[in-house]
């Protein structure tokens, strides 16, 4: 039985921005991002299968989770990029491996050609690439959040009520109803009106965009590995082999009956996969 991960919080760039710390300071550091509307928690079926190896850090994206709103707002993708520079500054860290889902994985790509000399290994799981092929349906995407930004959040009376009307988002999953229900748990919040709500800032929502990482990925010179559901469309072959023309170091792993969110649709498959290549990097380092 893994302990629970400490809490905690620090001053990055005015706001203040929670993680999740799993110990063994001592051991070299793995910091976890999470996707666009999501938190620190998604983590938690990951980060006891690699504690023992790694100094497992999670961090609450601005806006996120736990962490501060950002009044302007500001949620670029540079601006969380920021952040976690300030972060890995902060708490003194080199040789860093990271690992970030969805959005989480485009900002800590961006993060990591920010860093090349201190980042150790990069995981990518399941990100939306840019490419030509995919420009259409980006853009679609991105219209339908930036609609969804507009709209306010909904309002529950019991945290009960939050859970079982929580939707992840696309929709498709085979995650357990368990972790689902984890997952929802930590996204609610009680307001001052003894309502439930989410954490999440909804106004992050209308600044996503397409970002292209292949500029950040050619300046690495790190193992990188990506992960992608088989059942997600996010990742398509021409452009994983257009992002292996700039960082020949990439690898590809596809977990089946998963899809967007890989790490809660088959935790099992995907520990074993990540937690062996990370493991693979620290021996070859």
């Amino acid at each position: 039985m893994h302990s629970p991960p400490a809490s905690a919080s620090i001053s990055i760039n005015g706001l203040q921005l929670h993680y999740l710390d799993w110990g063994n300071a001592t051991a070299p550091p793995l910091l976890l991002v999470h996707g666009g509307s999501a938190h620190a928690h998604w983590w938690d079926w990951f980060a006891p299968a690699v504690a023992e190896h790694f100094h497992v850090l999670a961090i609450d994206l601005r806006g996120h989770g736990d962490s501060a709103w950002s009044d302007t707002p500001a949620y670029e993708v540079e601006t969380y990029a920021e952040d976690l520079v300030g972060f890995v500054d902060a708490l003194g860290l080199h040789s860093v491996h990271m690992v970030g889902h969805s959005l989480g994985g485009t900002i800590a790509a961006t993060t990591a050609g920010r860093i090349p000399d201190r980042t150790a290994a990069l995981v990518i799981v399941d990100s939306r690439i840019v490419h030509d092929e995919d420009r259409h349906a980006s853009g679609a995407g991105v219209r339908f959040m930036h609609r969804l930004a507009q709209l306010p959040h909904p309002r529950y009376h019991t945290r009960e009520q939050g859970i079982r009307q929580y939707r992840l988002l696309p929709l498709g999953s085979t995650a357990r109803s368990d972790i689902l229900s984890a997952v929802a748990g930590h996204a609610l919040r009680c307001d001052d009106a003894g309502e439930w709500t989410f954490k999440f800032d909804r106004r992050a929502l209308a600044v996503i965009k397409p970002h292209d990482i292949a500029p950040a990925l050619a300046q690495l010179h790190c193992p990188i590995l990506i992960v992608r559901g088989a059942l997600s469309p996010l990742m398509p072959t021409a452009a994983l082999e257009a992002l292996g023309r700039v960082a020949p170091q990439l690898n590809v792993t596809t977990i089946d009956n998963a899809h967007h969110h890989v790490m809660l649709d088959q935790p099992d498959a995907f520990n074993a996969v990540v937690r062996d290549f990370l493991l693979h990097t620290r021996r070859t380092a």
